[in-house]
């Protein structure tokens, strides 16, 4: 009797099958074993406590996860600064320099009655060896947030001095702090090269006097600041005797066409704008301000304030911008243009490279030894 009902029951599911199409499969229920065998599993795992936290885990590796975290999330993005939306002038063949010191004296010996030796040119100094490492430290990446809060700039800068009493001066390009929708912005100091110390800057003058200046003038240069480490515990925590900065001066002696130059940021086109790079070239060229100029956008949805530069190889005087044959890229605005031969600091770059198609690579940034910015400094 039992096949017969079994029988009757397939019979009825093969029928029902070939006229609805619908499968009919049979259901498997778990035993009742091993369900408790998972139950107990589960019942078996430790709720970690607080103190499990605090014997495993250090609070700097806390901050590491957290920092991970934060990277893997990339919630603000990047977006362009104006300045670097659409290329600079190409840079027209330029004269062999002229002005120079050794010139000045063959040009005299020629205009006096009596023949004069041949030019000598003064022996150079014997500089010591270039303190990389104390440079390396002493440049920084910024990041400041849209106008919407939406985006960030993300931009360089170098440390210019530490004061006990003032804090520090941060160096930058003007064109980074007028489009900031703050006024402030994120400081992050390296370690190994790698941007990992985050502080909070303050933009020292009004955005808007800013954004007149570079507008008007062409001046592309401004300054965040941070507190002395007395008013600052988070970064004595980091730096207990004194704030890293560029231990070496100013530029001022106008002789410098020619000479071997370092440039130092945060290139986007580097492992997404996360170490600090290192690039050399040499000064080709000085650069005056002829005028300013609206500039459209590459994308033409926007227009901005650009300088109109006239360039020049005279050797006599500082002028407000130097141009390298060192390849920039977006990130590096802001960065530091170091002077290698003299071992002095030239000032901010503007980032973004001109006459790349040709090979040049020549890129264009302002002096902080013009003497019209020197008012803007610490």
């Amino acid at each position: 009797m039992r096949d017969i009902i079994m029988g009757f029951f397939v019979a009825l599911a093969a029928f029902i099958n070939g006229w609805t199409g619908i499968s009919i499969l049979p259901l498997y229920i778990v035993p009742m074993a091993q369900e408790v065998s998972r139950i107990a599993v589960s019942s078996a795992t430790t709720t970690p406590t607080a103190a499990t936290f605090d014997s495993e885990v250090s609070p700097p590796k806390i901050r590491s996860s957290e920092s991970k975290k934060q990277t893997r999330k990339e919630a603000t993005p990047t977006l362009p600064l104006p300045s670097l939306i659409a290329p600079i002038a190409p840079l027209p063949p330029l004269p062999a320099p002229v002005g120079n010191h050794a010139s000045a004296t063959a040009l005299n010996a020629t205009a006096s009655s009596s023949p004069a030796p041949a030019p000598v040119a003064p022996p150079k100094p014997v500089l010591p060896p270039l303190d990389l490492d104390a440079i390396f430290s002493s440049v920084v990446k910024i990041e400041c947030p849209s106008e919407d809060r939406k985006g960030k700039y993300v931009g360089s800068g170098f440390v210019l001095s530490d004061s006990q009493t003032s804090g520090i001066s941060i160096v930058t390009v003007a064109h980074l702090l007028m489009v900031s929708g703050t006024d402030s912005c994120t400081v992050i100091f390296p370690k190994d090269r790698a941007p990992s110390r985050y502080f909070t800057g303050a933009i020292r003058e009004d955005r808007a006097l800013i954004r007149k200046r570079h507008d008007e003038e062409g001046i592309d240069i401004a300054i965040i600041t941070l507190p002395p480490l007395a008013e600052y515990p988070e970064a004595k925590e980091v730096f207990p005797d004194a704030y890293p900065a560029v231990p070496y001066p100013i530029c001022t002696d106008p002789d410098m066409i020619g000479d071997v130059l370092y440039h130092f940021g945060y290139p986007s086109n580097f492992l997404n704008q996360s170490y600090l790079s290192k690039s050399d070239g040499k000064a080709v060229a000085y650069a005056d301000i002829k005028g300013i100029e609206t500039v459209l956008s590459q994308d033409q949805t926007s227009s901005y304030k650009s300088p109109i530069f006239s360039y020049v190889t005279d050797t006599f005087n500082l002028h407000p911008y130097m141009a390298s044959q060192v390849a920039t890229f977006y990130g590096d605005s802001g960065g530091l243009a170091f002077n290698a031969t003299k071992q002095c600091i030239l000032g901010p770059q503007r980032g973004g490279t001109i006459g790349g198609g040709a090979g040049e690579n020549i890129s264009i940034f302002p002096l902080l030894g013009w003497p019209p910015t020197r008012p803007l400094l610490p």
